[in-house]
């Protein structure tokens, strides 16, 4: 569910903590994760191999025993997390889930506001899982993602690039993150990835300024600015970019990027065009009436 997902990001985003994620049982009574956000150049653990557990099993008895929240400053955990804080998400007597808060740096002492941010957490996501029981989610929602996710596959797949995203402004924190991607294997997820701050970035910048397609076709010499030769190297050493917006009137509504990583590109009228079509088709099909 996309709610989740914007739940898990904006706790990451209220508490600058280096991972939040969410894991839920499934009907086998695995657990597994549902959501995730990471930054400080931090991977995501999600993309490892599927059901390798996450939690030892003296803590999450621990939690299903004693249902509170573990706090831990200075922590001596497998994959360099530092400090953490796990909050039980508990379903009339049993272990539903659990919400992890991971500082990967050093320990960190974690305040009463970030014990509060992970609180509301979780009970904006019992909240969710109590009403998916009882109400299912419109299917315009879910074809709108469908759709989405598909005009992205396509079009990555058509241009031979590893990765395409589309961004949207759904975080007051955080300006424009990724909220559907498409990537080649071995690609870097950025769907829950807060390192690189779109705000200031040259690329960015040049959109609002002239609202129309950025196009690079050697991204190493179109900038000096250290930041973005950061994100270049975040990105898997991007060499080339197409950057779409959608806009309607005086608003930015969503962003499409295709990423060429292997080498610097020409692109052709044609690409660019397929790309500013895709933009606009994915635009429209969140700004079409809901019911």
């Amino acid at each position: 569910m996309h709610i989740l997902q914007r739940i898990i990001e904006n706790l990451l985003l209220v508490t600058g903590a280096s991972r939040a994620l969410l894991q839920l049982t499934r009907v086998d009574g695995v657990f597994e994760i549902q959501a995730e956000a990471v930054q400080h150049g931090q991977q995501q653990i999600r993309h490892d191999v599927p059901g390798k557990p996450l939690l030892d099993a003296r803590t999450f008895e621990m939690l299903r025993r004693d249902k509170n929240i573990v706090v831990e400053h200075d922590s001596k955990q497998t994959r360099a997390v530092s400090a953490r804080m796990l909050a039980p998400i508990i379903r009339g007597d049993r272990l539903a889930g659990v919400i992890s808060l991971h500082n990967c740096a050093e320990p960190r002492r974690w305040s009463a506001r970030d014990n509060d941010a992970l609180r509301d957490a979780r009970a904006r996501i019992l909240d969710v899982l109590v009403e998916s029981e009882f109400q299912e989610p419109p299917a315009s929602e879910d074809l709108r993602a469908a759709a989405t996710q598909a005009i992205l596959d396509r079009l990555r797949i058509a241009l031979d690039v590893q990765r395409c995203t589309f961004r949207q402004p759904v975080q007051a924190a955080f300006a424009f993150p990724v909220t559907f991607e498409s990537r080649a294997r071995g690609m870097r997820s950025l769907l829950g990835d807060f390192t690189i701050v779109q705000t200031g970035q040259p690329v960015i910048v040049k959109l609002l300024e002239e609202r129309k397609q950025v196009v690079q076709e050697d991204c190493g010499i179109t900038s000096d600015d250290p930041l973005f030769h950061k994100m270049l190297a975040h990105y898997g050493r991007m060499r080339a970019q197409v950057v779409t917006p959608f806009i309607i009137g005086d608003q930015l509504k969503g962003v499409l990027s295709i990423h060429e990583v292997r080498d610097a590109r020409k692109w052709s009228s044609a690409e660019k065009a397929l790309a500013a079509a895709a933009a606009a088709l994915i635009g429209a099909i969140f700004e079409v009436p809901r019911g």
